[in-house]
């Protein structure tokens, strides 16, 4: 029924059906459908302008005083697979505009790649308000065209603020200098930072091909100088100064907002995120019309940066979508942060009660409070791209202790996520955020009222939080850093983790002579940095007790991880073996309906015991999208043990993921563990475990997909096996490096 006659059909049974009346011979199949649905209509106003939230942006944003004014606003189109249909549609949307002496503000966008095709316009304030009156009044027919074209799928708002940092002079800190001698691993797209500051001097690849760090003022680089300290140093501390021995490459794609009281970066209202975000990828790895590619080393994309008018809902943003189309096609990881939500929290009692309650009372109540605000705290747009890694925050970070003033830790357990985090699902409801790293300790103000019962973060640069190089405006700015928090931050560290995940890959291949393909590399750095989470046992008690009931105990694993992805990250196990842990990796192509075989060797000591042990498995891929199918993922892989896990020698059962849940995006994360008697089994004792691929959003799959694997086995500390010298000497080569045999 994809066309209109197809379309009247459907609305002539839908109003049959509401009658009552049978349906015709031959439609009765629709009874089952209708049956489940509460209404049909052809697509409109309540679409294109009240689900977006345009209208009542429009309420706020039209004075009745200044008819002259213009309102700004992307108007995105309904993407035709036929290049002249989209050119008609253009030519529609200006004789539509200049009816009511609108103009565009941008070019047409056209990506179709991503199915993206949409424009900026400036619309008079007196049509608008035309519309919102007619709206108001109960009008059964809009007056202006524009506003009900059936080629429109979306107004949206344009211009928007993307970060915000509270103000402040930071403190003196000291820095060591250096000039690092490697060529850039990890990417940084945000606002333009101090390139003085002796945090970053000489540290960073800058490249500012649109000249926009000369529209920012000192102090007014906090951002961008943050990130790139996170990514560079990590949090600063006096006593450990580990720089990466890489530079790290910087494109600013913010800007600061003239207009605004504080000057706050944004996206200026004729320009697209998308258009931006793919030029500077493109220049970085390939070059952009005859500048060569500026940095085509780059495995890793930092995009601390999100859409605040842009929750996720149910449809991946075309944002989203480019980070998929570009992650699969220059075969790089993006690191996006979850967002931040900064509104205040209602504690359900007055302050003064609250503040006397034991941590545990204090934990559940903020639970059962946040959980209250899901629907406000949805993924910031591109926070659901499938290929990127989405990165949430916990509430730690090294700051130590501090002077508490008038705030309040409403959050007590540096386990836990931040309180300021938002939260998942994914799409299809994937596990989103996939992990949490560091993000600071987030106060909040201490109510003026002792009755009053909402709470508001602190936003100031005071400890506690994470300390960062700062941009200020006073004299000796470049030596001054600040505490701040947030997702941002998170999602730095999770970059500059996978930086150096990927200098631990570069010795691997040098010391064993393997050939890593370089375009495996970045698949095989997302694998391991989801493969150091899990699901901690507090945190998982503490959300149990605080929002397990009987409508949702038989899913708990789906709401847990909806807080918390597969997990904190410990980035130091995924960086070093012990003798008691032992972690072996695998990469490479597959196609569709094959089957990669993996053997790994068990240790022979570990036969017919009775120890804990734990395995962990992480399968990641990047796929390439198909945007005309509601599934969007084209490749679906997974693996699985030959034998089931409680089958296998060593009676392993999942502990944290749904099972179902982690085959739903682009990384599977099972975690392992086995407490009873290990079987007896012989010196080549072994665990086979198959990948396998299969098409998802198409019905043939042409490429090979490209994936990372690693798998992880561990005992206690202090059990006398020595893992990780008897794995290595049951693998015939040291850096298992594609398929160990099987089916291709």
């Amino acid at each position: 029924m994809g066309n209109q006659r197809g379309i009247d059909e459907l609305l002539g049974l839908w109003r049959i059906w509401e009658r009552g009346d049978p349906l015709p011979q031959g439609k009765t199949k629709w009874r089952d459908v209708f049956a489940q649905t509460l209404h049909i209509r052809r697509w409109g106003i309540e679409e294109t302008l009240y689900e977006t939230g345009m209208i009542e942006r429009w309420r706020d944003l039209v004075d009745p005083v200044s008819p002259g004014q213009e309102i700004h606003c992307q108007i995105e189109l309904f993407y035709r697979d036929s290049p002249n249909k989209r050119r008609e549609t253009e030519t529609a949307i200006r004789a539509l505009l200049a009816e009511i002496e609108g103009a565009e503000l941008s070019p047409f966008l056209d990506i179709q790649e991503i199915a993206f095709h949409a424009v900026k316009v400036s619309l008079p304030a007196a049509q608008v308000r035309s519309l919102i009156d007619a709206l108001d009044s109960g009008e059964d027919e809009l007056g202006i065209q524009l506003f009900k074209f059936p080629g429109v799928m979306y107004f949206r708002p344009t211009g928007q603020s993307i970060v915000t940092l509270d103000d402040g002079p930071g403190m003196d800190i000291e820095f060591p200098g250096g000039v690092p001698e490697v060529p850039p691993v990890a990417a940084i797209l945000d606002g333009a930072p101090n390139l003085q500051h002796d945090a970053l001097r000489d540290r960073l690849l800058f490249d500012d091909p649109d000249n926009l760090l000369a529209q920012y003022q000192p102090g007014e680089r906090k951002h961008g100088t943050a990130m790139a300290s996170l990514v560079v140093h990590g949090e600063l501390q006096h006593d450990q100064i580990d720089p990466l021995p890489s530079q790290v490459y910087c494109l600013p794609v913010m800007q600061p907002n003239p207009a605004a009281r504080d000057r706050e970066e944004h996206f200026p209202d004729h320009v697209f995120f998308e258009d931006r975000i793919e030029r500077a990828v493109r220049r970085m790895i390939e070059g952009e019309g005859e500048t060569p590619a500026q940095a085509p080393t780059v495995k890793i994309i930092n995009l601390s940066i999100g859409d605040p008018e842009r929750p996720f809902l149910h449809s991946p943003s075309p944002w989203a979508r480019l980070l998929d189309w570009l992650s699969w096609k220059y075969r790089v990881l993006f690191c996006v942060s979850a967002g931040n939500y900064l509104g205040g929290i209602n504690v359900g009692v007055p302050n003064g009660d609250f503040a006397a309650l034991p941590d545990d009372q204090k934990i559940e109540r903020v639970l059962k409070c946040i959980d209250r605000q899901l629907s406000h705290r949805r993924l910031l747009s591109p926070a659901e791209s499938l290929n990127a890694l989405t990165v949430g925050s916990t509430h730690t970070d090294s700051a130590g202790d501090y002077e508490r003033g008038q705030r309040m830790d409403i959050l007590p357990n540096e386990e836990l996520f931040s309180p300021v985090c938002r939260f998942g699902h994914g799409f299809r409801r994937s596990v989103k955020p996939d992990v949490l790293f560091p993000g600071g300790r987030q106060m909040f103000h201490v109510p003026a009222l002792d009755n009053e019962q909402i709470v508001v973060p602190d936003t100031g640069v005071r400890a506690p939080g994470q300390k960062v190089a700062w941009d200020s405006a006073q004299e000796g700015g470049n030596a001054k850093a600040a505490f701040t928090r947030g997702t941002s931050n998170a999602t730095a560290l999770a970059t500059r983790s996978a930086a150096k995940i990927y200098g631990v890959l570069t010795d691997l291949k040098e010391e064993h002579d393997e050939q890593i393909p370089d375009e495996l590399m970045s698949v095989l750095v997302k694998a391991l940095l989801v493969h150091g989470a899990h699901h901690k046992d507090r945190t998982k008690d503490l959300l149990s007790k605080a929002l397990k009931n009987g409508n949702n105990s038989r899913r708990f694993k789906e709401v847990v991880a909806r807080y918390i992805g597969y997990g904190p990250v410990d980035i130091e196990r995924v960086l070093a073996c012990t003798e008691q842990r032992a972690t072996v990796l695998g990469a490479g192509e597959i196609h569709e309906n094959e089957v990669h075989e993996y053997r790994f060797p068990l240790p022979a000591d570990l036969s017919g015991r009775n120890d804990w042990r734990r395995m962990v498995v992480t399968l990641a891929w990047f796929t390439p999208i198909n945007p005309g199918h509601r599934n969007l993922r084209e490749a679906k892989l997974t693996f699985q043990p030959a034998e089931k896990w409680g089958e296998v020698p060593l009676k392993l059962a999942r502990v944290d993921a749904d099972h179902n849940q982690v085959s739903r995006g682009t990384v599977q994360h099972e975690v392992l563990e086995g407490r009873s008697q290990i079987s007896l089994y012989e010196d080549d004792g072994h665990i086979l475990l198959h990948v396998t691929c299969k098409p998802d959003a198409t019905v043939n799959l042409d490429y090979g997909i490209p994936y990372g694997l690693a798998v992880t086995l561990e005992v206690a500390e202090g059990v006398d096996v020595p893992i990780y010298e008897q794995v290595r000497a049951g693998i015939r080569a040291p850096v298992p490096v594609g398929a160990a045999g099987g089916n291709r």
